[in-house]
């Protein structure tokens, strides 16, 4: 579109003032952004469940691994016997969150991509650091930066309000269910 005014020729607007335009992108929402959405509307509706989703009922249970030694035992070879309280409050308060959430399906399913999401990452990032033999200080950086921050940024919304211990609850958890361990093999 040309539009002259009194000698001004211009390919797109004209204003004495400013001009202001607004342009609604569209985007697909995330897989998150639809859970927090279905969680925010069970709530409302208030609905129960029964049974809990078969994903995180595979991180309920330790049937996982060979390394069937507790979170106590896990912190203690890893030299983490100093953090062995506080560990066990975050891993009770973990379960006591995910077990608030039982007639949550999509909550259960939060809770689930967080728990693939923090073992996935370990696994590929920090696993082999303590194979490797690195130093403490290198691993927990490595959990922070690689683990616990990732799966923070994960809950975009953040239903749950969940913070950093309650994902590092998660952490002790899995830890205590044999997904995660800091001592080499």
């Amino acid at each position: 579109m040309t539009t002259t005014v009194r000698g001004n020729t211009a390919e797109g607007d004209i204003a004495g003032g400013s001009i202001y335009k607004t342009y609604n992108a569209s985007r697909e929402p995330t897989v998150m952004a639809r859970l927090v959405a279905l969680y925010l509307s069970e709530t409302a509706a208030d609905k129960t469940l029964s049974a809990w989703t078969e994903k995180l009922e595979h991180f309920l249970s330790n049937e996982t691994s060979t390394d069937i030694r507790g979170l106590e035992e896990k912190m203690i070879a890893s030299d983490r016997a100093d953090l062995l309280q506080v560990a066990l409050k975050r891993k009770q308060s973990a379960y006591k969150a995910i077990m608030r959430q039982q007639g949550s399906k999509s909550a259960q399913t939060i809770y689930s991509f967080l728990m693939a999401e923090i073992v996935v990452n370990f696994e590929q990032s920090v696993w082999p650091l303590v194979q490797a033999g690195v130093s403490r200080d290198i691993v927990d950086a490595a959990m922070l930066d690689k683990v616990i921050s990732p799966a923070m940024h994960m809950l975009e919304d953040n239903p749950l309000m969940l913070d950093k211990m309650d994902i590092q609850g998660l952490v002790y958890f899995l830890a205590g269910n044999c997904y995660i361990r800091w001592d080499a093999c």
